[in-house]
């Protein structure tokens, strides 16, 4: 069995830029998606926060411009790093702060504890979309 590069899969089995971005963006976000219904719930505060869900697109579109960024020609070690330190930043600090404004708050009178199957249903509807276009793409192989 020969051993594979991890930069020699074929183009035609990685996943599509957005889409990676998109599943690192709910990865990292896990966290503040986690906490959040505990923490509105301990605060008494009733509603579920959508603004961390509302942010997972655009921290999908800083994914795919960052790493763009970082593969262009004449970057240095460093920049590519302080480029990969910036996105982990953005990816964990924008869905904190997208948590605060109560004008993305849904369900106002029931528990935030709702927000947990908001969380199941993003993950499960991500997975879904990461799978099928998986499977478009090897199918499309020649």
């Amino acid at each position: 069995m020969e051993e594979r590069v991890s930069g020699d899969v074929p183009e035609s089995v990685r996943r599509p830029e957005y889409l990676q971005g998109l599943y690192l963006s709910y990865l990292l976000a896990g966290f503040t998606l986690g906490l959040l219904p505990l923490v509105r719930r301990l605060a008494g505060r009733a509603g579920v926060q959508t603004g961390p869900f509302v942010v997972l697109p655009v921290n999908a579109g800083v994914h795919a411009l960052v790493r763009r960024f970082q593969r262009a020609d004449g970057r240095t070690p460093r920049q590519r790093s302080v480029a990969g330190w910036f996105l982990v930043t953005w990816q964990l600090g924008a869905p904190v702060l997208a948590s605060v404004p109560p004008g993305l708050v849904v369900m106002r009178g029931r528990s935030p504890l709702w927000g947990y199957l908001l969380n199941v249903i993003v993950g499960v509807s991500l997975d879904v979309l990461v799978r099928r276009r998986g499977r478009r793409r090897r199918s499309a192989r020649p």
